[in-house]
């Protein structure tokens, strides 16, 4: 089957992602995004949504240049996943398998924002998260069965280079905008009086009263941010929201580049870091439990090289492109199974799961396949199953 990719990031057919390294026998087609996406914006303006419905629409375009049957959409992102799912309501187009990859929300509106998106989003065939707890929270908002959702470990290039941390200026660094909880790093770090840079948009500091350690940084290029990370002795990941997900791009970056992190034990962190094997996890909202994690790593070079060694295992063995290729397989041929009238729909949300016609396997064993197989590693324990909150 042909697959139109419709991704921010993707402007052609040469790019690293996922599709690459695909071994099955679907064809990627991209439909190329014609504009920059910004991930340090707070919120999507009504300019950035008229972009998100043009690239859906010419990623229908080349949908239905196809033959019936034979293309399905693979959007990346929720703004396209929601575009995508409304032409397929207005287009009558429910044969059509609609795959919405990294839906990630940064909250659930409700009022007619809400209603508007259970109409519309009924029309995705498989929605697929990076946390197991997001599978739980969609499910309700939306008013769809928890099979329709599946958890797949978020995934990063691979890009493993030599880090050298700076002995001579030793610093924490912090990085990201979204819902991070700068407040109580500050408050933590104002405490040990160590050298601390954050690199941030304007909106995740404003309102701060930031102590004389802190430094702020802004602008920075993927590659400016990756060598402070490489020198950093500590990295930390405070967030604010633990019920929905952030900072994973964040925390798997780091772990790329071998560096043990310190992260709010929440939705975006439970599923990649385990406690005292690749990094350390504190409670929300406590700063003195985040300074004595910090000044843990910060006193002891062994635990630091240790952690981040087996955080550089975690991205390896579960979460490249490569290493999850397999599960967007199953993703693919589940949303094709339910387009084709394959999988019959549950009676109610929460009830008895969708199961295949003629005896297949049920959309649950889709799930469990989407995890490739099993690490035999400890410090990949939280990517090793799927199954529901």
């Amino acid at each position: 089957m042909q697959w139109i990719l419709a991704a921010p990031f993707a402007r052609n057919e040469e790019g690293d992602w996922i599709t690459r390294y695909f071994g099955g026998h679907a064809r990627f087609v991209t439909a190329p995004a014609p504009y920059d996406h910004d991930r340090s914006r707070a919120v999507t303006g009504s300019r950035q949504w008229f972009d998100y419905l043009w690239h859906a629409w010419q990623a229908w375009r080349l949908v239905r240049a196809a033959p019936r049957g034979g293309a399905g959409l693979l959007t990346c992102f929720p703004q396209l996943a929601a575009t995508s799912a409304l032409l397929k309501l207005v287009s009558g187009r429910h044969d059509v398998p609609l795959v919405a990859w990294c839906f990630n929300l940064g909250r659930t509106p409700g009022g007619w924002r809400g209603r508007l998106a259970r109409l519309v989003l009924r029309q995705v065939d498989v929605f697929v998260v990076h946390s197991r707890r997001e599978i739980a929270l969609y499910a309700a908002w939306l008013d769809l069965p928890a099979e329709r959702f599946v958890f797949v470990p978020l995934s990063i290039r691979d890009e493993p280079r030599e880090t050298r941390e700076d002995e001579a200026a030793p610093f924490l660094l912090a990085m990201g905008s979204a819902n991070r909880d700068y407040r109580t790093l500050a408050e933590a770090v104002a405490r040990l009086g160590l050298p601390t840079v954050v690199v941030a948009g304007h909106h995740a500091t404003a309102g701060l009263e930031l102590p004389p350690n802190v430094t702020v940084r802004r602008d920075l290029t993927l590659a400016e941010c990756h060598d402070l990370c490489g020198r950093a002795r500590v990295n930390v990941v405070p967030l604010r929201d633990t019920s929905f997900t952030s900072g994973q791009v964040t925390v798997l970056e780091a772990m790329m580049l071998g560096k043990p992190v310190v992260a709010t034990r929440a939705a975006g962190t439970e599923d990649y870091v385990v406690e005292g094997e690749n990094g350390l996890l504190v409670p929300p909202e406590d700063a003195p439990a985040l300074a004595a994690a910090i000044a843990a790593l910060w006193d002891d070079p062994a635990a630091r090289a240790r952690l981040g060694a087996g955080a550089r295992r975690t991205v390896q063995e579960g979460t490249t492109f490569r290493a999850v290729a397999p599960a967007m397989a199953a993703v693919l041929k589940t949303a094709q199974a339910r387009a084709a009238g394959l999988l019959e729909p549950p009676c109610s949300r929460g009830r008895e799961p969708d199961r295949l016609r003629g005896g297949a396997p049920s959309h649950s064993h889709a799930r469990a396949s989407a995890a490739g197989p099993q690490s035999r590693t400890a410090v990949s324990r939280p990517l090793r199953t799927i199954r529901e909150p």
